[in-house]
């Protein structure tokens, strides 16, 4: 290895090393019971796990946190590929540049203050449910009742990350043969039959990443049902993440742990054949 790669690869591999340390450490504290009633840990074995795995407030955590995930990447997946199409059809670069930077605004905001916002925008007296009122649309509760508190917040997910989905979407067609596209407009093709029948078909490499990472986006989410519900302790708005820092916060630290460590399995588990798969065919290209 000569000294320009190795100057290069070592901030890579001396943080990869305090990563590692740190996940190990971490994996090491999920076999102990170290809690606040047992301050010096001791090796229990799986115990810490049955327990975090038969706890209802994981359980539920979990479904949250999975139903938010598998929502945001279908929901968002289809709100990406169609807004990258119709971007796509634009034919001049500042009107498409204009309305792309529209879309991924929400990106720029963080979630903590797209969670205070949300909290005027569906208050039930002031806020969209004033203008709904108006046109003399049926209103929402939102954050007012157990039934809709988690779709409202699905709702504010998929509104701040459907615009890092559009991007790889269109980086997707903007490789595409342009001549490909060209000879279907001029055998009369509209742009709807271009859609379906070439963009869709040659965006795989757009839906492994966006895919990948709304998963990851959504699934590690943590200020946003965190302000909107004040606190860990509500059930309603709990994800697994949250659930993690309640255990940590009342002192429960090998459950903290235990619950970090199935975050990073599952994690791995979703990603690491996405990752694979993408470079499989960026490679193939």
């Amino acid at each position: 290895m000569d000294k320009k790669t190795f100057f290069f690869s070592f901030p890579v591999l001396f943080f990869a090393t305090i990563l590692i340390y740190l996940l190990l450490w971490n994996v090491y504290f999920s076999f102990t019971n170290w809690s606040i009633l047992n301050p010096v840990p001791r090796f229990v074995g799986l115990s810490s796990y049955y327990q975090v795995l038969t706890s209802y407030y994981f359980i539920n955590s979990l479904t949250h946190s999975f139903l938010i995930s598998s929502t945001l990447v279908i929901v968002g997946n289809l709100l990406g590929m169609t807004l990258a199409g119709l971007l796509y059809s634009i034919k001049s670069n500042k009107v498409r540049m204009t309305y792309m930077s529209i879309f991924i605004y929400p990106l720029t905001i963080s979630m903590s203050a797209n969670g205070l916002i949300f909290l005027w925008l569906f208050n039930p007296n002031i806020g969209i449910n004033t203008l709904l009122s108006f046109l003399h649309l049926p209103t929402s509760p939102w954050f007012s009742s157990t039934k809709t508190v988690l779709p409202s917040l699905i709702i504010i997910i998929i509104w701040a990350y459907s615009g890092i989905s559009m991007l790889f979407y269109l980086a997707s067609f903007m490789n595409l043969d342009k001549s490909i596209v060209e000879a279907a407009r001029i055998d009369g093709a509209n742009f709807f039959r271009i859609f379906r029948k070439i963009l869709v078909p040659n965006s795989m490499n757009g839906f492994v990443v966006s895919t990948a990472l709304l998963f990851l986006f959504s699934f590690r989410v943590f200020s946003l049902p965190f302000v909107i519900s004040g606190g860990p302790s509500n059930i309603y708005l709990q994800t697994l993440l949250i659930y993690q820092y309640f255990e940590f916060s009342t002192s429960y630290f090998a459950n903290a742990s235990v619950a970090s460590t199935i975050v990073v399995i599952i994690a791995l588990v979703i990603v690491v054949p996405y990752a694979v798969l993408g470079m499989r065919r960026w490679a193939h290209h």
